[in-house]
């Protein structure tokens, strides 16, 4: 305490130089398991693809006929977050990460009844809750859940195509649900990064 108040420099306050930070984690996640049932799938936005508001998907977007599709981890990794969405939306914003100081950040959004907790560590394929309403007009698209992953810290972060990150079954399954709407794209993957 006494080299403390003799000189900031010691504690790492302004008088001189601080203790650098310790570095942040750049473990990626490895996704090996779908986000839910994907032959319930009734319509699959991909990664870069132009939504309706003009923007440009930052995620993977499923939609579904039905509004209680069970939503699951599709990587193992800690939950940092778990957010209520704004008005009128009713449904929550799961954020998880492969580890605690990861640079990459997994966002399962449009997830309602959910059932892990902030801190909680999961396994990949657990069960995070159901998918989130979506009232669409008739298009058959009554559940929707978003996937999105995240690189790098608030102000300079990035979405990054989730199949970067998945296995050869993940992958081609998700190719597979993506080869059932012809309009949407050949691709899941439109882009190489998003600005969220």
């Amino acid at each position: 305490l006494l080299a403390c108040l003799a000189g900031l420099s010691a504690c790492g306050g302004s008088g001189g130089p601080s203790a650098p930070s310790p570095p942040a984690e750049s473990a990626a996640p490895v996704l090996s398991v779908p986000l839910l049932d994907l032959a319930l799938v009734t319509d699959f936005l991909p990664f870069g693809a132009r939504l309706d508001s003009g923007q440009v998907s930052p995620a993977y977007e499923l939609y579904t006929s039905v509004d209680t599709a069970t939503v699951r981890a599709a990587s193992a990794g800690v939950v940092v977050n778990v957010t209520p969405n704004a008005a009128p939306q009713t449904d929550v914003e799961i954020q998880v990460r492969p580890s605690g100081a990861s640079v990459y950040l997994l966002i399962y959004d449009h997830v309602v009844a959910p059932q892990v907790a902030v801190g909680q560590t999961i396994a990949a394929g657990q069960a995070l809750g159901q998918i989130g309403p979506f009232n669409d007009r008739g298009r058959n698209r009554n559940g929707r859940v978003e996937l999105q992953i995240s690189r790098g810290g608030s102000g300079a972060a990035v979405a990054v195509c989730p199949r970067d990150f998945g296995t050869t079954d993940f992958n081609a399954a998700h190719d597979a649900a993506l080869a059932r709407f012809p309009n949407r794209g050949v691709s899941v993957c439109l882009a190489g990064t998003v600005q969220p």
